[in-house]
């Protein structure tokens, strides 16, 4: 029997977890999220999201052909600097 490691595992479990290398953070892997995964992490809306990257506010980059994809470290910095966030 094969041993999985927890990263297959975790990719298995939830497709939607996309790594990059080579990023200045040691090499080490980052998870690039989508529109919606930044919005839940805010707390806003998804529209809200891309209003922010279409006017220069939060960095973004493209993964594919048709997929735009953002870095933790720059929606941290853009939540830093007044991202629209839900009040509970």
């Amino acid at each position: 029997m094969r041993n999985i490691s927890q990263r297959e595992m975790e990719v298995d479990r939830n497709p939607s977890v996309i790594t990059e290398t080579g990023t200045t953070d040691g090499g080490r892997h980052v998870r690039l999220l989508t529109a919606f995964d930044v919005a839940e992490l805010v707390g806003c809306h998804e529209e809200s999201v891309r209003r922010a990257y279409l006017c220069g506010q939060l960095n973004r980059q493209r993964f594919g052909v048709r997929s735009w994809r953002f870095r933790p470290a720059d929606v941290e910095d853009w939540i830093r600097r007044g991202a629209p966030t839900r009040i509970s």
